[in-house]
């Protein structure tokens, strides 16, 4: 039989105009919080997908600490939804 491919799982991760980063819809705590999601983010075979989310209010410099820190966690299957709102003027 041949092997099963898992789909790889998707988590969204949500930016609030307050820039509380949300996982799966849950408000994380601090960035410690969110380093430890990530963490075990990238212990999953396959590993998930990151969908992240920004409301247009949030900070750019939110949205790139959370792309920041997945990359260090070493992720790499990162996608951003509806980055309009960084176009420039």
């Amino acid at each position: 039989a041949a092997p099963q491919t898992k789909k790889p799982a998707v988590v969204r991760i949500d930016i609030d105009a307050r820039n509380v980063v949300n996982w799966n819809g849950k408000p994380l705590a601090d960035r410690a919080a969110l380093q430890a999601q990530l963490q075990a983010a990238h212990q999953q075979d396959p590993q998930p997908e990151l969908h992240i989310k920004a409301h247009a209010k949030a900070k750019y410099e939110a949205v790139a600490g959370v792309l920041t820190a997945a990359q260090r966690e070493g992720l790499t299957k990162i996608g951003v939804v509806g980055t309009e709102q960084f176009a420039a003027p």
